[in-house]
């Protein structure tokens, strides 16, 4: 399963990138840097990541969680170019720990796709000082059993962010990009077979020292938030430090990073819990992530 997910991850690409060839030669590292740091720019990012989860159990012995996905990032130029409607799809594949007997790694795991997560947000057009975006997101309920929330999800997006303009200087914010992107999603349907309703939320928050024209220093974590529960379990925050810089393939510029995040925040696992809503078979304790993204010019300007 996993290699024909990646196969069609490598079809898809390839299509798109296929339409941009010819104008991959005008779009500069450094060019590609300071505008694959923005979120909201109008440039093609087809980014996979993969993130390899430490999962803690209530009775303190450890699992391992992988998730591998599939971001392509595709703006359109709206209101003459002034504007940029950003579109991006978070397509993920899981291999997650299941019912299995201690030490027997490989048995028992439940393997398959996530849920799917759309994107699109309306902002100006520019690559430094503030900007911002909003709009709307949704989940799609694609996932596999046992990888599934089983519900079509909605709900508003807004990003705010403070992208510097200089290198080498930590005292001055022209160094510093710093911001923060929200999702909130209501169940609007679907099933009830996993749970009864949904609230919850994702903040990606990001401080990123620009070492130089292509290269920073800092952390992209993502906070969840989960609504339905009650107290500090409804919040899971982590920490990090990663790398991110440029490299090239041909013509293309590609962006990568690396990240080693740890969880300061997240629900306790309760595995004996009576009540299927207060569930928590494991929580995340450690995080690496990394990234690779080919960045191109908008077929569309």
């Amino acid at each position: 399963m996993l290699k024909k997910n990646l196969l069609s991850v490598a079809i898809t690409a390839a299509a798109l990138l296929s339409t941009t060839a010819s104008a991959q030669e005008k779009l500069s590292v450094q060019e590609a840097a300071k505008k694959s740091a923005n979120p909201v720019s109008d440039v093609w990012m087809l980014i996979t990541q993969n993130d390899y989860t430490v999962l803690e159990k209530d009775d303190g012995h450890h699992e391992m969680q992988n998730r591998f996905s599939f971001q392509p990032v595709m703006p359109v130029p709206i209101m003459d170019g002034e504007w940029n409607l950003v579109n991006r799809l978070v397509a993920n594949h899981y291999s997650a720990p299941g019912d299995r007997e201690d030490g027997d790694f490989f048995e028992g795991r439940t393997n398959g796709m996530g849920d799917t997560v759309f994107l699109s947000m309306a902002a100006p057009n520019r690559d430094d000082g503030w900007i911002w975006g909003v709009g709307p997101t949704m989940i799609m309920p694609t996932g596999t059993d046992g990888l599934t929330q089983d519900k079509w999800q909605v709900g508003p997006a807004a990003m705010v962010a403070r992208l510097g303009k200089e290198t080498g200087n930590p005292t001055s914010i022209e160094s510093w990009n710093v911001g923060f992107l929200a999702q909130q999603w209501w169940d609007v349907g679907g099933s009830d077979s996993v749970t009864d309703s949904t609230s919850q939320a994702d903040i990606q928050y990001f401080l990123n020292y620009r070492l130089s024209n292509t290269a920073l220093i800092g952390m992209t974590p993502n906070i969840q938030v989960d609504w339905t529960k009650d107290g500090s379990d409804q919040f899971t925050v982590p920490v990090g430090l990663g790398y991110i810089d440029m490299f090239k393939i041909g013509p293309m510029p590609v962006r990568w990073g690396v990240e080693l995040q740890y969880y300061v925040m997240k629900p306790d696992a309760n595995v004996g819990a009576t009540n299927p809503s207060e569930y928590v078979p494991y929580a995340p304790d450690w995080n690496l992530k990394f990234f690779i993204a080919p960045v191109t010019l908008n077929p569309f300007k």
